[in-house]
């Protein structure tokens, strides 16, 4: 291998190194603040906060039903969020070492965080260019 091919691979892995780090950082991040996965519905509102208690109030009713929707949606994007990062930074680590060098439990995570991926795109709707779903 040539001086220059040999500058340009330690270039590279320093590259994938540090970009790892950068991904590394951000799920970390992810994972210790409000909007982390578990943490983003903990302090969710019961719906006596919505007025017109024991289901009198029907508005009251479907706009608690609104709210805890949205809770779950935001807990569901914060986890597919946090498994996109994680899978970048394992997908990042096969590519620097080849993936048949990843340890066994390293490639099995990448591999639930594509299941969960598959199965999370397999329950939306699919929707048209227009927007129609169908």
């Amino acid at each position: 291998m040539s001086p220059g091919a040999a500058g340009e691979l330690v270039t590279e892995l320093s590259s994938f190194t540090k970009f790892r780090d950068r991904i590394d950082v951000l799920l970390r991040d992810l994972k210790t603040s409000p909007a982390g996965p578990g943490r983003v519905g903990q302090d969710a509102m019961g719906r006596d906060r919505f007025g017109g208690g024991k289901g009198e109030w029907s508005e009251a009713d479907a706009l608690h039903g609104s709210y805890s929707k949205v809770i779950k949606e935001l807990e569901e994007l914060s986890q597919l969020l946090s498994d996109s990062i994680e899978g970048m930074s394992i997908a990042v680590l096969g590519a620097h070492k080849g993936y048949e060098n990843v340890d066994l439990e390293v490639r099995g995570r990448m591999l639930a965080i594509q299941d969960g991926m598959n199965a999370h795109h397999k329950a939306e709707p699919s929707h048209t260019s227009d927007g129609t779903v169908f």
